[in-house]
């Protein structure tokens, strides 16, 4: 369950990104920052993890659906999670599909 928890939270974020067709390269030391943070990840087993999501297609309402799941009594790491992906959303320039993606997991999270 962690490694698919660590993967869906990567696919999230990696659909915001290539929603806004940002530059992954920039991109990579807030991913990295944040899974140490709150998965334990060196930056070389991150790197590998975005590597392999970023080339992915998932849906991402099945991937909302198993972050929530797995982080059902955890209030602590689903913050966490908003608070990064609202970062990466408003960092350079904010599209609102990716607002209404932030919505929809703040949603799952909290009802």
């Amino acid at each position: 369950m962690d490694q698919m928890l660590k993967e869906s939270v990567a696919s999230l974020f990696c659909h915001v990104i290539k929603n806004e067709n940002k530059d992954i390269d920039k991109e990579r030391p807030i991913f990295y920052r944040f899974m140490k943070q709150d998965f334990n990840m060196d930056e070389e087993e991150a790197s590998e993890l975005l590597d392999k999501v970023i080339e992915k297609e998932y849906n991402i309402d099945t991937q909302i659906s198993i972050i929530s799941n797995a982080l059902v009594n955890q209030t602590y790491q689903k913050m966490s999670i908003l608070k990064q992906l609202n970062h990466i959303i408003i960092k350079d320039n904010l599209k609102s599909d990716n607002y209404e993606i932030f919505n929809k997991v703040k949603k799952a999270f909290f009802g």
